[in-house]
């Protein structure tokens, strides 16, 4: 019941009139290499990188009468959070498997079944401790689905080290995916890929179609970024063009974060409006042995060559939730001091196998 009441208090966690305005795509370079782009935009701006480590043991946070699934991590990953260590926005593990979240507001989560059901912020780490390529994400809807209570409506841009790349939808309440010859450009904003295809069809043939603001917004930013990503000829640098993508569709005001994943090279730059000093994370310099210690390091700070992360306490990680809910107007009565408490205390839980 406790649980329950957290996560239904959250369910207003990213609803309003911002929304969650972001963009993703992924970028391929004529040598084959790949690269991975992010801008969150949103209120809030301060944020936690957090190392997880592979051979930790793992329990679902979820109410009943959802049942609870046990996992041990495969791999090891680093993530980019704001409610918390393990309810991750996105990030990149040691086989290269990149995930990425958008507000959808169309989303509709599977109904229960006999699958496990786990928070949509969950299910994403969940992924990064188990998926190495795209293809295992999406079978893993036959064992695992976002719960029917969800704190957030979201869709998922999904990229791995082969170069597969994969938009990922929760529509009528079933998983709709576009991969290959469906996936012309491999961009997503913040409507339903399918109508943002429509938006771009209809632009280039100047049809002259009225669109709400929200969608000249979204499926806007998807359009400038399909068009920079195919006038890349591979003259500029990958990561510098990847971030004058982002640049492109930033958000005057309401990008907090711009990272770029290099998957090919397992190396994230990242860099905030509270810290526009581009900084990296070579993955590959990282030792995710199995490991109690919980390291992490602010958004906001400086990192002289990966070096930086700190032990996480309840203090640090409850302290990240309450800034989130305080600089979120509509949150800062919604979310109870039970909700905090709860997704500040789960990370205690896992431990190493």
């Amino acid at each position: 019941m406790k649980i329950k009441i957290i996560l239904l208090a959250l369910v207003t966690l990213f609803i309003g009139e911002w929304g969650f305005c972001c963009t993703t795509f992924v970028l391929k370079g004529p040598d084959g290499k790949i690269s991975f782009g992010r801008n969150l935009d949103f209120p809030v701006g301060e944020g936690h990188i957090h190392i997880n480590y592979r051979n930790m043991v793992k329990t679902t946070y979820i109410a009943a009468p959802e049942k609870p699934m046990t996992w041990v991590s495969k791999y090891g990953s680093v993530t980019f959070n704001q409610a918390g260590r393990e309810f991750p926005y996105g990030g990149m593990n040691e086989a290269g498997l990149v995930i990425e979240q958008m507000w959808l507001q169309e989303a509709k989560y599977p109904a229960a079944d006999d699958r496990y059901g786990m928070n949509e912020l969950q299910w994403m780490q969940y992924q990064l401790d188990n998926s190495a390529s795209v293809k295992y994400v999406i079978d893993s809807d036959s064992l695992v689905r976002i719960t029917y209570m969800p704190t957030s409506f979201l869709h998922f841009l999904v990229s791995d080290a082969s170069g597969d790349v994969a938009t990922i939808e929760y529509l009528d309440g079933k998983m709709v995916v576009h991969r290959g010859e469906q996936l012309p450009y491999s961009v997503l904003a913040n409507c339903i890929y399918e109508n943002s295809l429509e938006y771009k069809s209809s632009k280039d043939k100047k049809e002259g179609k009225q669109y709400n603001d929200w969608t000249e917004n979204s499926s806007g930013r998807f359009v400038t970024a399909v068009s920079m990503i195919e006038a890349y000829r591979g003259s500029e640098d990958r990561i510098d063009y990847s971030y004058s993508i982002l640049e492109s569709v930033a958000q005057p005001g309401g990008t907090k974060w711009s990272i770029v994943y290099d998957i090919s090279n397992k190396v994230i730059y990242y860099r905030t409006e509270l810290n526009p000093v581009r900084q990296m994370i070579d993955l590959k310099k990282i030792d995710f042995s199995c490991n109690d210690q919980s390291l992490y390091v602010p958004m906001s700070e400086m990192l002289s060559e990966g070096n930086g992360f700190r032990t996480l306490t309840y203090e640090d990680n409850v302290n990240l939730f309450k800034t989130l809910k305080n600089g979120v107007d509509f949150l800062k009565d919604a979310v109870p001091d039970e909700a905090v408490e709860g997704f500040g205390r789960y990370f205690e839980t896992i431990k190493c196998k």
